[in-house]
């Protein structure tokens, strides 16, 4: 038995080290200061090597936080970025490493800074959505203060642009601050629905005909199994502008404005919710 003993302790002796290897092997922190510190800095800002990078500077990893994806992050440690300094981690961390220096990274946080935000979306952004964000400037662009896109697809959309529009990449106009700044000044302009002039308005123009939300029904295929609820605000709002029949459509509604319309539309989710 004592044998036995003696066997196992030593058998636990030589097994401790290679497992507290292990576990260090998956320390965020360490492997994020060892692989990355260099130019994202200790605490995510850019180190001065970092911002004299050619020809892109490194990025602001705290302005990421929130904003960017696991799976994008997972892509870019992995693969690098073409074009810039940024290259791949893929033979230098494995699988869980770069799931653990990515733990590590979202412990970073950031404060908008909503006055940047606003001039870098005055000087990169209001030619086309205008400055009010309304995008009443004649080419095409989203009017952002009805947007319904959630702040990490606003800073997806500029990152990457949307392609076969004339929404361009803007991640090399833009760092992952004004990114980061400009997503959420954006996002304050958005239109903030007066649900007691949507009421008013849903029963001066629309209960006549639709007594009330829930007394909607929905026409066409499958109708039995759809919703309001299933509709966009942009199809209900083309609905409302417009009808569902040519020879009617917006006359008995063309007094409304577009914010109006959006007031109609929230008090109609507030009453079939």
């Amino acid at each position: 038995m004592d044998f036995k003993r003696l066997t196992g302790v030593a058998l636990a002796l030589l097994i401790m080290p290679f497992s507290a290897t292990a576990d260090d092997s998956l320390d965020g922190k360490a492997l994020y200061q060892a692989n990355c510190a260099a130019c994202h800095g200790s605490d995510g800002i850019p180190t001065e090597f970092g911002k004299s990078l050619k020809p892109f500077p490194a990025r602001n990893h705290q302005a990421v936080v929130g904003l960017v994806e696991r799976d994008e992050l997972r892509r870019i440690i992995n693969y690098g970025i073409n074009g810039t300094e940024m290259t791949p981690k893929k033979y230098d961390l494995d699988g869980l490493q770069i799931e653990a220096v990515i733990d590590y990274m979202e412990t970073f946080s950031y404060k908008p800074n909503l006055v940047n935000g606003k001039a870098r979306f005055e000087a990169v952004c209001a030619s086309c959505h205008g400055m009010d964000g309304r995008a009443k400037t004649g080419m095409g662009a989203k009017n952002l203060v009805y947007s319904t896109l959630s702040l990490q697809e606003m800073a997806h959309t500029m990152r990457y642009g949307r392609p076969g529009t004339k929404m361009t990449s803007k991640r090399h106009q833009l760092t992952n601050a004004d990114i980061s700044d400009v997503a959420n000044y954006a996002y304050s302009l958005r239109y903030k629905a007066d649900l007691a002039n949507g009421q008013k308005l849903y029963a001066k123009n629309c209960a006549s005909c639709h007594a009330t939300p829930s007394a909607i029904k929905l026409t066409g295929n499958a109708a039995s199994k759809r919703t309001l609820a299933d509709l966009s605000d942009r199809l209900i709002d083309l609905r409302i502008r417009h009808g569902r029949h040519v020879d009617r459509a917006g006359k008995h509604i063309a007094h409304l404005s577009a914010d109006d319309t959006q007031d109609i539309i929230a008090h109609m989710r507030k009453s079939t919710k």
